[in-house]
């Protein structure tokens, strides 16, 4: 083919970014016309990515890879400029050693190419939530009391003893304490009931 002319493979994706490999045959340039040349090529339009790859060429009776790899360490492609391409170095391996190698059978020649992409982790931003109100102490032990103490709230009184002494009281605070009074106070005589109840055995 001559010094600096390739053959592209077919697009492929990784990382949400299309790659490609270019062979030189005969060389990139006249320095390494000697030599085969290999790159990974980032095609993206105008991508960025972060990422590493690994070249190899492999053999065609046996379909497994070369224990030779050509190996480069996570760093930036910038499909704007030369860093597109991985490796930096372009003799990839002497082209008289690949003619006389297995990884040549014929016009066919196979290269793996591994491709990690390195994504920036995703973090989610904190917020903090909302205070939740702590309910008052309950007072209803104090309400109670205040209830019990007012005469104007009470619905039943008694009348104790001989000199019938009276005695108001809270019907529902009576049948909380008692369930005599509960049959008393609510249960099917009530309507017979009159709002004063006399206690004579006291």
């Amino acid at each position: 083919m001559g010094v600096g002319k390739f053959v592209r493979s077919g697009p492929f994706s990784v990382g949400g970014h299309n790659w490609a490999i270019r062979f030189y045959p005969d060389g990139e340039i006249q320095a390494s016309q000697d030599f085969i040349t290999v790159y990974l090529e980032l095609l993206s339009k105008g991508a960025v990515a972060h990422a590493s790859c690994d070249l190899r060429l492999i053999d065609q009776a046996t379909g497994l890879p070369s224990s030779a790899v050509n190996r480069t360490a996570p760093r930036l492609f910038n499909q704007n400029d030369r860093s597109r391409f991985a490796p930096e170095n372009c003799r990839f391996a002497m082209r008289s050693e690949l003619e006389s190698s297995a990884n040549l059978c014929g016009d066919q020649l196979s290269i793996e190419c591994i491709v990690t992409v390195i994504k920036d982790p995703q973090v989610s931003q904190t917020r903090s939530s909302s205070k939740i109100g702590v309910p008052p102490q309950s007072d209803i032990v104090a309400h109670l009391g205040k209830l019990l103490e007012a005469k104007d709230t009470t619905d039943v009184t008694f009348c104790v003893g001989e000199d019938q002494e009276t005695f108001a009281a809270h019907k529902a605070i009576l049948t909380m304490q008692s369930p005599v009074f509960r049959a008393e106070l609510f249960g099917p005589m009530r309507k017979m009931r009159k709002e004063v109840i006399s206690i004579e055995d006291m």
